[in-house]
């Protein structure tokens, strides 16, 4: 295929399934109870199932540790400069929350896997197991904190355990690291439910850009109103990003695949799920940061899509 041709071949089913989430809105195919549901699957279900395929056949590297200590080490960094930021733009107080983190589940695995293919799934996931335990044990405690008070550690720890996701990456790594990754393959009953596994991997992609199109409503004020904030934080994730893949990445020696996955991870949005944790008296933040998460989205998918016209095959 020519460079032109893999180039399409990656950018336009992100770009046809968005706008297909768009027409299904508009057609009041899909109403956003269903959304609702469709994103419960991806979290609980979807989204497992490509981790624990990842892990399960990921070739370990001694270069993949460095990444791991990396990208959580950055996400804390960029915690740090997001406390300034409320007082630099007079941002609402939820704003360091929306400085760091990525929407790696919902949006990330799906435009990588879009535009690369499931068979490069692991090179994500390595990338993005940092970031989890970023999520779990930092960026959600303080949210937690900040919005309910004290979060005990116990708490903290249940949360970490229970997750789909991370029940999910560890299965995997187990599995990995005991060698039974043929033995699962080879059995009736386990190579079944691999096989089922791969079925609902292979849902990801379609399912979370639908989604997304869905989703992207904005308003012209909420433009206005999130556009400085999402500004910031974009230069300053992009500086990042090429730090960290085109840097860090091949100053480790890492594959492009994981290069590339270092570049999609830190242009990603802020995480979703921070609106949900956010009481209902914090009404004027919880407009703000569903802004910031929907401009920052659909930017996101215009800086992958360049990242993918630049490197449109990775090996």
């Amino acid at each position: 295929m020519s460079t032109l041709g893999a180039t399409l071949a990656g950018v336009l089913p992100i770009l046809l399934l968005i706008a297909l989430g768009v027409l299904l809105r508009q057609l009041k195919v899909l109403d956003d109870h269903t959304v609702e549901g469709f994103k419960k699957l991806v979290v609980n279900v979807v989204l497992p199932a490509v981790l624990f395929l990842a892990f399960l056949g990921l070739e370990f590297q001694r270069e993949y540790l460095a990444v791991v200590v990396l990208v959580p080490g950055l996400c804390l960094l960029l915690l740090a400069v997001g406390y300034l930021v409320p007082r630099l733009l007079k941002a609402p107080p939820v704003a360091p929350f929306l400085f760091t983190g990525f929407e790696f589940g919902m949006v990330g695995l799906a435009l990588f896997t879009a535009a690369y293919g499931l068979e490069h799934a692991p090179a994500a996931a390595i990338v993005g197991l940092g970031h989890e335990f970023f999520i779990w044990f930092v960026f959600v405690t303080l949210l937690k904190r900040q919005s309910d008070g004290a979060v005990s550690l116990g708490e903290t720890v249940r949360s970490f355990v229970t997750s789909p996701v991370i029940v999910a990456i560890f299965a995997g790594l187990l599995l990995n690291l005991a060698g039974l990754g043929s033995f699962l393959e080879e059995n009736a009953l386990t190579g079944a439910l691999l096989a089922v596994a791969s079925h609902l991997a292979a849902m990801i992609v379609p399912l979370i850009l639908i989604v997304v199109g869905h989703g992207s409503r904005l308003t012209r004020d909420g433009v206005r109103q999130a556009a400085p904030f999402v500004a910031v934080r974009f230069v300053v994730c992009l500086a990042l990003a090429l730090l960290a893949s085109w840097g860090a990445g091949a100053w480790l020696g890492l594959g492009a695949p994981v290069q590339a996955a270092l570049f999609m991870l830190f242009i990603l949005p802020p995480p979703f799920i921070v609106p949900l944790f956010l009481p209902a008296r914090r009404g004027g933040e919880i407009t703000f940061a569903n802004n910031v998460l929907s401009l920052y989205t659909l930017l996101s998918i215009v800086a992958f899509i360049g990242h993918v016209i630049a490197v449109p095959v990775v090996r």
